[in-house]
């Protein structure tokens, strides 16, 4: 009696190939979310320096200025903590020869809130020149800070302020726009709410680094500023704010 051979088909089942498509889309995502957040520790990771190392570091890196990126003030214009120490870090490495100028970039799209003009008046009443001061008030968020630092600035060589958790995406930014950077961590203790900034910085990261790979663009343009100038031209509110 002759023996039957059994042909497999190469039917799959329908249970196996979802598993495969469940798991192929997972790491895709995994790897959506970590390798921007792993290249901006790797990339930067090197280049945060103390107050004392970048004054060290000044007369060979030669920065246009140093940024300081803004964060809330009170209703009687009062830097937060945290904000406070961005600025105070800021003015010790000006006051030390560092860099030149000083660029306040933050928050003023609404007319009853000006971050910049109340972090300008607080160097100004730390001893900072007026004329040294440059103020982006249309800094709203991180990667139009750098856009900016870069196409209306013209920035070539920048150290950068804010603290630690920030920097990293701060100074991949800068690097995405042609700026030679270095950052100081403004951290001088514990805040409030650092949970919740360290958890949104993860997304923030994601959001940017694509943003920088397919060249977004920012959600103002300006006119171009020379910082060889005065800041005084750039120190305003809007009118409505004054009234």
């Amino acid at each position: 009696m002759p023996t039957r051979r059994v042909v497999k088909t190469g039917h799959r089942s329908p249970a196996r190939f979802f598993l495969r498509a469940f798991a192929i889309l997972l790491l895709a995502t995994l790897l959506a979310l970590g390798v921007p957040n792993l290249v901006m520790f790797l990339q930067n990771t090197g280049d945060i320096e103390s107050t004392e190392q970048m004054t060290e570091q000044s007369e060979s890196f030669n920065a246009d200025a140093i940024m300081v990126l803004g964060a809330a003030v009170h209703s009687d214009g009062t830097p937060s903590p945290l904000l406070q120490d961005r600025l105070d870090v800021a003015i010790k490495l000006y006051k030390q020869g560092v860099a030149p100028k000083i660029i306040m970039s933050g928050d003023n799209s609404d007319s009853h809130y000006n971050e910049v003009m109340n972090m300008c008046n607080y160097a100004i009443g730390q001893g900072v020149s007026k004329d040294d001061i440059f103020c982006d008030h249309a800094g709203v968020n991180t990667y139009d800070s750098m856009y900016r630092a870069k196409n209306v600035f013209g920035a070539e060589r920048l150290v950068i302020v804010t603290n630690e958790y920030h920097l990293y995406r701060s100074m991949f930014l800068c690097r995405s726009f042609g700026i030679d950077a270095r950052g100081v961590a403004s951290d001088q203790g514990s805040y409030t709410d650092m949970d919740y900034y360290e958890q949104r910085e993860f997304f923030a990261r994601i959001k940017d680094f694509y943003g920088a790979l397919t060249n977004a663009e920012p959600s103002t343009y300006s006119e171009p500023v020379s910082l060889a100038g005065s800041g005084t031209a750039t120190q305003w509110w809007k009118k409505s704010s004054q009234q």
